[in-house]
């Protein structure tokens, strides 16, 4: 009897359902795939937060020219201490804060090594304090916020709700996490105090200087940001404590 089926036809069949089935599984996979890109949070681990007295720029200073989010020339934050924390052009960030205001914001940066890879800058709230989203845990060291930020807090975080008990932390979380407010002391750079939604912090006016920022760039020297990154050494032990908030 002849034979029907040679090995060459076998092997061209299983060829073509291999074939078959990873163009399946590539076509039901591609939506959950994008929806994980879409929904994806960039983490950014804030390595140095502080009040910003002003920011001086090169003449071809830009950002986000290019819808690419990106820095076009310098950017040079004058900071305490006759300190200056200059970025480079390209680098990354998101600027939520007037530029020509003096002593009004705050700069978070995300750092290898001596480089700025990445920052933010925002409005300073009262006594020193920027105001930031919710926490969605205290994960080693480090409050996690759902933007996607993590960054260091205090032993105990003040919890104000009014009229309510509230016994921890963790206990904060499962009822008024949602809508909270998160406040970072610039002094320490540590996560002090979260807000249930609706709680006002205290009425303190913080008068702004309303002036443009003109001064040269080229004659204010930029301190290598390895010595703006050392914490006092009271200040470490209190990121490193453990999570729990009682």
């Amino acid at each position: 009897m002849r034979q029907l089926f040679t090995w060459r036809f076998v092997a061209a069949v299983a060829a073509l359902a291999g074939l078959a089935l990873l163009i399946n599984a590539v076509f039901v996979d591609d939506d959950e795939l994008t929806a994980i890109i879409e929904t994806e949070v960039l983490n950014r681990k804030i390595d140095f937060i502080s009040p910003v007295l002003s920011m001086e720029t090169s003449d071809d200073f830009g950002f986000g020219l290019k819808d690419d989010g990106l820095t076009d020339g310098f950017i040079d934050f004058v900071l305490p201490g006759s300190k200056v924390m200059r970025v480079a052009p390209g680098t990354p960030g998101e600027i939520n804060c007037d530029l020509k205001l003096l002593n009004r914001c705050a700069v978070f940066a995300d750092l290898l090594g001596d480089a700025v890879v990445w920052f933010a800058t925002l409005p300073k709230a009262e006594r020193e304090t920027v105001e930031l989203p919710p926490i969605l845990d205290l994960q080693d060291g480090y409050a996690l916020f759902e933007n996607g930020w993590r960054i260091r807090y205090a032993p105990v975080i003040d919890r104000f709700c009014e009229g309510e008990d509230i016994v921890s932390f963790s206990d904060f979380l499962r009822r008024f996490g949602p809508g909270s407010t998160s406040v970072v002391d610039l002094e320490t750079q540590l996560v002090t105090e979260v807000r249930c939604s609706g709680t006002e912090a205290p009425d303190v006016t913080i008068p702004a200087v309303e002036q443009p920022v003109d001064l040269p760039i080229g004659n204010t020297p930029v301190t290598p940001i390895d010595q703006l990154t050392q914490l006092d050494e009271t200040v470490n032990p209190v990121a490193s404590q453990p999570a729990s908030q009682e």
